[in-house]
């Protein structure tokens, strides 16, 4: 016993470094495992919230049903979606306008050419030449941009205002 005395003695200071390194070492594990359950118990609180005394089997059987009915809906959206899409293109998406004097005699650019065309550059250029006695509108079929119909100098400047050019 005296041998075990005197060991413990002689090596005092290194016995207390050891185990205050130990101390330290298991405070660490210690944090490590306070700060995990920490992580754990708010992911389960996220995980049951709203479940109002429900097990967790029920709670994931009722999300799974919800995403279901989601997963449902939003391809129901997504076909809607293409018809949408479908119809746009062949809508009206393009408008260009010329306005102009059709006689030196008349003023106040009272005539003007319109053209309407869709995605594809299709579509039609309506013309409205105001005269003082009369007005007479004209409208002709625009297919890729182009017309087969002879197109005035403003019918044309129309076009190219709806594809975008400027003057």
């Amino acid at each position: 016993m005296a041998a075990t005395y005197a060991w413990i003695t002689a090596n005092f200071p290194a016995i207390i470094f050891s185990l205050t390194v130990l101390v330290f070492v298991f405070l660490l594990v210690f944090l490590f495992t306070v700060r995990r359950l920490n992580k754990t118990a708010k992911r389960y609180k996220t995980l049951v919230e709203g479940a109002e005394q429900k097990n967790l089997e029920q709670l994931i059987l009722d999300n799974t049903k919800a995403l279901r009915q989601v997963m449902f809906e939003l391809n129901i959206f997504r076909e809607r979606l293409e018809v949408v899409e479908e119809i746009s293109e062949k809508s009206i998406q393009k408008i260009g306008l010329q306005r102009f004097n059709a006689f030196d005699d008349i003023g106040g650019e009272m005539s003007y050419a319109v053209a309407l065309l869709n995605k594809n550059n299709d579509g039609v250029i309506m013309s409205s030449i105001f005269a003082r006695d009369e007005a007479r509108t004209y409208c002709k079929h625009v297919n890729s941009g182009k017309s087969q119909h002879a197109l005035s100098v403003e019918e044309q400047k129309a076009i190219r205002r709806a594809l975008g050019f400027t003057e």
